[in-house]
């Protein structure tokens, strides 16, 4: 199984490329300072190929490839970094109502119990690892909420809180939200619970798919309508949706996972406009909302599966991997849609692309999913 490795804080050579924070002060170097040392930089030199095979009305049978000027390669490579920078600023910028800075009160993750932290799902895969990196990098309380029992590992960290409940269930929820809301309200939500198992569409049973949707999708909305105005009374929030990369495309044999996951953006695209829009009198503005798009990851949720994500070659996340970002996010303070890997924000596209090329796409991931036919749930 091929495991990708937890996002560095270093810069990788690729983002160093392209970066016109170098790209600039080597281009006013080479064309300002010294353009003669231009000529002492290696470069790339001329390649001429002879074809395999003679070509007709003698034509020549070679060919010389040429490389980009070296200063012309780098202006190509500023450009692209400048437009690149742009890019994340403006939608940084977009994603906070438009604010360079955040609105309402400040984050405060250093002082003893001033930011409470809200996780379902937090005894294991992703949760579990949040709570680990929460408690080692803030001094914030911790509430895990989750149907299964905490685990010995994370009964002695300090500031933290479990309460028992039943995402299938809104009177469990009401009730613990309400105790949650006397006690100690939270400042950040982590919806992060979810279930799966790979079966057909015709394999799904009654019993499933309302346990499934009653824990992906509805836990969320009734959290958030419960949290949400005490977060916009108190100036000061962020929500953060936990959904997937299968967000953005169905797949064979996750049908029921899919849907709940694109319902999970739609969502969280209706929050951020009603937070921008419907909310601004209220603190809306105040609220942070992001929304993770992880690939396949290695937790319990894929157990139905992972045997066919191993034989099939596809690149498989470790929970730290997903948590680390989350994490990042909000500390950061800010609103954001995080993709993990960064580089599965392409996937994003596939909405756009012609059905036959998507269509395409998503069958090199048919064997990812593959399961004997008849397979239930459980």
């Amino acid at each position: 199984m091929a495991v990708q490795s937890v996002p560095s804080k270093f810069p990788s050579p690729k983002e160093l490329l392209i970066s016109p924070y170098i790209t600039g002060p080597l281009l006013l170097y080479l064309t300002k300072i010294n353009p003669s040392a231009l000529e002492r930089i290696p470069w790339f030199p001329d390649l001429s190929m002879t074809l395999p095979f003679s070509l007709p009305f003698d034509i020549r049978n070679n060919v010389t490839l040429r490389p980009t000027p070296l200063l012309k390669t780098l202006k190509v490579l500023f450009a692209f970094g400048v437009l690149a920078h742009l890019n994340r600023f403006l939608n940084r910028r977009a994603l906070n109502y438009g604010h360079l800075k955040k609105q309402g009160v400040p984050w405060d993750f250093q002082t003893e119990g001033k930011e409470t932290i809200l996780i379902t799902g937090g005894c294991s895969g992703f949760g579990k690892e949040m709570v680990k990196m929460f408690s080692q990098q803030t001094k914030s309380k911790i509430l895990v909420l989750d149907v299964q029992e905490l685990p010995v590992d994370l009964k002695n960290i300090p500031r933290l809180t479990y309460h028992k409940v039943d995402l299938t269930s809104n009177e469990d929820i009401h009730n613990v939200i309400a105790k949650v809301l006397s006690q100690s309200p939270p400042t950040v939500l982590i919806n992060n619970a979810g279930i799966a198992h790979a079966h057909t569409i015709l394999d799904t049973t009654d019993e499933f798919l309302e346990k499934l949707f009653r824990i992906n999708v509805m836990s969320h909305f009734t959290l958030i309508r419960l949290i949400l105005p005490t977060l916009m009374k108190q100036r000061k929030g962020h929500i953060v949706s936990i959904a997937s990369m299968a967000s953005y495309t169905g797949q064979a044999s996750l049908g029921d996972y899919c849907a709940t996951k694109a319902a999970v953006l739609g969502m969280h695209e209706s929050l951020v406009q009603e937070l921008k829009h419907r909310y601004e009198d209220q603190g809306g503005h105040t609220i942070q909302a992001s929304i993770v798009h992880p690939l396949w990851a290695n937790t319990p949720l894929v157990g139905s599966f992972g045997a066919e994500l191993r034989k099939s070659g596809q690149p498989v996340l470790t929970p730290a991997d997903v948590a680390s970002r989350v994490v990042n996010q909000v500390l950061q303070g800010e609103s954001g849609s995080v993709f993990v890997p960064a580089k599965q924000k392409a996937g994003s596209l596939l909405r756009a692309l012609p059905d036959w090329v998507a269509l395409a796409v998503r069958a090199t991931l048919e064997g990812a999913t593959a399961t004997a036919r008849g397979t239930k749930p459980t």
